[in-house]
């Protein structure tokens, strides 16, 4: 069980390495048409291991900031807190075509969330 939930982790961890090198390569933003659509086996992958597994780092994300948030808004870091911590995993989970990897429904740039940094 500890082999294939090795395997499974290796092969997300190659498919988001690849999908962020492809994205930083990409523009901004471009027509819709000349986009090409995701490969059937990637929207296997995103639908099966990605989401699910999004949804609870998620879960886990927002938890952590509900307990943290007192001291964050205390040291002034509240925006930037909810952003990576509850903004950020679920507009990943939630908010992007299935099996793309790279930019959201609306062509922002999945790392834009950084750009407060």
């Amino acid at each position: 069980m500890k082999k294939i939930l090795f395997v499974i982790l290796a092969i997300m961890l190659i498919l988001a390495s690849a999908s962020l090198a492809m994205a930083q390569n990409e523009p901004q933003s471009y027509p819709k048409a000349t986009q090409e659509e995701p490969s059937i086996g990637l929207k296997i992958v995103d639908v099966l291991l990605v989401r699910p597994i999004g949804v609870v780092g998620s879960t886990v994300s927002t938890a952590a900031y509900i307990a943290i948030s007192p001291l964050a808004f205390v040291m002034g870091l509240g925006e930037p807190a909810v952003r990576v911590m509850v903004e950020a995993p679920w507009r990943f989970t939630s908010c992007r075509y299935i099996g793309e990897f790279n930019h959201y429904k609306d062509e922002r740039s999945i790392m834009g969330v950084w750009d407060f940094f």
